[in-house]
C-alpha cells in the first residue's frame, strides 16, 4: 500500500440483492466495532427504514434515499462522503447499497473519483434460501458476487444442507477468488470484514436499469395484528421484498419479507410505514394498499 493509501479512510461496501441480510449484517458491524464509522446507506422509498434499527457506538449514518447509488445518486454519495470526512472524521466508511445495485460503478466511483477515500473490499451477502428456490440470479445478482472479495452465505439454517451445498457450489464457481464463509444472521466475526485490501481492478461503468419498482404506505391507524398476518401470507408473487415497521393495537414491529416468508420484531414506532419492492410494484399498489386499509384494528 502506498503512503497516499494510507492517508485515505478505508470504504467497505456491502451488497447482496434484496432481503440478503444486509442490514441485519450492518446492525453487527455496529453493535461489535470499536471503530469510529460512518455509514452510508442507499435505501428504495422515500422513508427511512435501516437507519432506524442500525445503533452503536461512535456510528454516524448518512441516507441517500429515492434513487440507486451506484447510478442516480452517484453524485449525492460523494457529497456525503465529503461531508461525513470533514464533519465525522470516521477511521472507517461503510456503504450499504440497494439490493438492485450493481457495485462496479461505485467501486470505480470511490477509486476514481472521490478524494480522501480508498476501496477496502466488497462484501456480498447472498440468501441461501432465495438462492435455493430461485436460482436464476440475473446480471445483477451474478455482479454482486462476481466482484465481492468475501461473500457470506445467510439464511444457511433456512436452505438445508444439500440445498446449501448448491448454493456454495454455484457461488464458488461464479467467484473462486473471494473467501466465503455461510451463516445464520449473519452471525460473523465482523473483523473478517475490515482489512481486507482488495486490489482487483475497478472499471467504469454504464448506468444500469432498475428492473424493479417500488412505492410505500404510511399510516397513523393501528392494524390489527391478525389481519397484518393474512396481508403478508397473501401477497402477490411480483412483490419480492417489503419492510419496515408496523403498529398494531398489540405494539409496533418491525417487518421484514422476503419471497414469501416473513417475520415480525418487537420495535417501537408510532406509526406505519413500509415499502413494498417489486417487478409491477406501483400496479399492484392498489389492491395491497386496500388489504392493509381493511386489516386496520376496529
Amino acid at each position: 500500500m502506498s503512503r497516499d493509501d494510507c492517508l485515505r479512510v478505508p470504504v467497505t461496501i456491502i451488497t447482496g440483492y434484496l432481503g440478503a441480510g444486509k442490514t441485519t449484517l450492518l446492525r453487527k458491524i455496529a453493535q461489535d466495532s470499536g471503530m469510529k464509522l460512518a455509514i452510508i446507506m442507499n435505501e428504495f422509498g422515500e422513508i427511512s427504514i435501516d437507519s432506524k434499527v442500525v445503533q452503536g457506538k461512535n456510528i454516524a449514518i448518512s441516507e441517500l434515499a429515492g434513487g440507486c447509488v451506484c447510478c442516480s445518486l452517484s453524485g449525492e454519495f460523494g457529497f456525503a462522503v465529503a461531508e461525513l470526512l470533514e464533519s465525522v472524521k470516521p477511521e472507517w466508511i461503510v456503504v450499504e447499497t440497494t439490493g438492485v445495485a450493481e457495485p462496479a460503478a461505485l467501486a470505480y466511483d470511490i477509486r476514481e473519483n472521490i478524494a480522501g477515500i480508498r476501496l477496502d473490499s466488497i462484501v456480498t451477502v447472498v440468501d441461501a434460501d432465495s438462492m435455493a428456490r430461485f436460482p436464476s440470479l440475473g446480471h445483477t445478482g451474478r455482479e454482486q458476487i462476481e466482484l465481492a472479495d468475501l461473500i457470506i452465505i445467510n439464511k444457511a439454517d433456512l436452505a438445508g444442507k444439500e440445498a446449501l451445498g448448491a448454493v456454495r457450489t454455484a457461488v464458488e464457481r461464479l467467484n473462486g477468488r473471494a473467501a466465503v464463509i455461510e451463516a445464520e444472521r449473519c452471525g460473523i466475526d465482523t473483523a473478517a470484514l475490515f482489512g481486507i485490501m482488495r486490489d482487483a481492478p475497478a472499471t467504469p461503468h454504464k448506468t444500469h436499469r432498475v428492473g424493479v419498482g417500488h412505492f410505500v404506505f404510511v399510516s397513523e391507524k393501528a392494524l390489527d395484528r391478525a389481519s397484518l398476518i393474512r396481508v403478508l401470507e397473501t401477497i402477490p408473487a411480483g412483490i419480492y421484498r417489503a419492510k419496515g415497521f408496523v403498529r398494531t393495537s398489540g405494539g409496533g414491529f418491525l417487518v421484514n419479507y422476503v419471497a414469501g416468508r416473513f417475520e415480525l420484531e418487537e420495535h417501537a414506532c408510532d406509526k406505519t410505514e413500509m415499502v413494498f419492492i417489486g417487478e409491477g410494484a406501483e400496479e399492484l399498489k392498489e389492491s395491497i394498499v386496500r388489504s392493509l386499509e381493511y386489516a386496520s384494528a376496529p
